[in-house]
């Protein structure tokens, strides 16, 4: 670029690196941005998928042991237990 002109060369090839440096850190913020977005999405769908999977659980060892009562019982304690753990 400035080849040959010394101090004012040298000056512009350091800018043009740490502009260069800057870019590529830009971008690896930006891609773990989106790969922790991500994470928080699966983590919560997880979260999600647990709590209905011990409502639904409760429910049914609810119903068998004490009709539609023990039902909602059974499902309330399955999603408070799904919230604590």
């Amino acid at each position: 670029m400035a080849k040959g002109l010394g101090l004012i060369g040298a000056g512009l090839k350091t800018k043009e690196q740490a502009f260069g440096a800057l870019t590529k850190s830009a971008q690896e913020e930006t891609k773990n941005k989106v790969l922790q977005e991500q994470m928080d999405a699966q983590m919560a769908a997880a979260e999600m998928n647990q709590a209905a999977t011990l409502t639904s659980a409760g429910a049914g060892v609810g119903a068998v042991v004490g009709g539609p009562v023990g039902a909602a019982i059974g499902a309330a304690a399955g999603f408070i237990f799904s919230k604590i753990f």
